[in-house]
């Protein structure tokens, strides 16, 4: 089987945020606390902010867009209408950053933070409701429990031995490549589906290699399901309910594009150790490339960018009358 361990490796480094990232996002998420604890009614309400999302989950691949700031009211008065919050947080974050810097969507507030290199923070404020939390919507609450989200994916880490945590990010860089960054669904979706085929026992391995390759078939099933027989991702969070996922999103598409992938990953692990050229050359069409990688899937030492193995040219000593393979010129 062409593990490949090393280069797995080195992917898993090179699709970590960037080291600005890691600092522009925890900055930033202090800065806007800091902003909204200093308004009283919101400080009256309790407010007690934490990171969720990719970022939160550890599950960020470079680079980091957005961070998801939960923004608990602890002491939330259960008299005040869910638009009063998100008015209340719009208009102290537009006092401090401006109209220009700041959007008002039907369940968070977007924040555009100055000199964080295009980072925007999505401030979600939340209340308590019994054992899971509710968010405000046009509609009233929406019940959530992003924190429980969070422990989950701990638990789930666990039991692959600290490997479902890189796989996810993998996955997430495959999406990226194979469908593009703005293209729906999205990384929490195929997060989802892992998460989902792991429950089902569909994921297995004792190598990245192994696991990825086991992975990437899971999602793909379970898009195919989404696609073809209109099955719903149960929420792993709340018992009885399912997710639900951006409008528009395109299973269809998602479905093939992942069926196909799959179908490489296996071929990639099931090749010999001697033609691991040819499997990294199949990740490398699952992986591509990011900001700061032409391929974020190192070719192995000792072969061609093509996959094939580097020709082998012997050091010619004095007195040897065979000639060196090439084209040799002098002066």
């Amino acid at each position: 089987m062409a593990e490949l361990a090393t280069q797995f490796k080195t992917a898993q480094s090179n699709i970590e945020p960037s080291p600005d990232d890691w600092d522009n996002a925890p900055s930033a998420h202090d800065e806007v606390g800091t902003v909204l604890a200093a308004d009283e009614k919101l400080k009256e309400w309790g407010i007690n902010p934490i990171l969720i999302g990719s970022y939160g989950r550890r599950v960020s691949i470079r680079r980091v867009y957005d961070v998801d700031m939960f923004c608990r009211l602890d002491d939330y008065p259960t008299d005040v209408d869910a638009s009063e919050v998100l008015g209340r947080a719009y208009n102290v974050l537009v006092d401090q950053y401006g109209d220009n810097h700041v959007t008002l969507y039907d369940t968070s507030i977007t924040v555009l933070i100055p000199d964080a290199d295009g980072l925007y923070i999505d401030v979600v404020p939340a209340r308590k409701a019994e054992d899971v939390w509710e968010i405000p919507t046009d509609n009233g609450w929406l019940k959530t429990n992003p924190v429980k989200l969070t422990e989950l994916k701990e638990a789930k880490n666990a039991d692959y031995d600290e490997l479902y945590v890189p796989c996810v990010k993998l996955l997430r860089q495959a999406r990226r490549t194979l469908m593009g960054q703005e293209a729906k669904p999205g990384g929490f979706t195929v997060e989802m589906a892992l998460f989902t085929a792991c429950e089902e026992g569909q994921v297995s391995g004792q190598s990245m290699a192994e696991l990825f390759a086991s992975a990437v078939e899971g999602v793909a099933d379970v898009f195919r399901r989404i696609a073809d027989d209109g099955f719903e991702i149960p929420d792993p969070t709340m018992d009885g309910e399912v997710l639900s996922f951006d409008e528009g999103a395109d299973f269809e598409t998602a479905r093939d594009t992942f069926a196909a992938a799959a179908a490489d990953a296996r071929a990639a692990y099931d090749m010999a150790e001697d033609q691991a050229g040819k499997a990294a050359l199949l990740l490398q069409g699952i992986l591509g490339a990011n900001d700061d990688f032409d391929n974020v899937f190192p070719m192995p030492a000792g072969y061609s960018p093509n996959g094939a193995p580097k020709a082998h040219v012997t050091e010619r000593k004095p007195g040897d009358r065979k000639p060196t393979p090439g084209n040799l010129r002098f002066g």
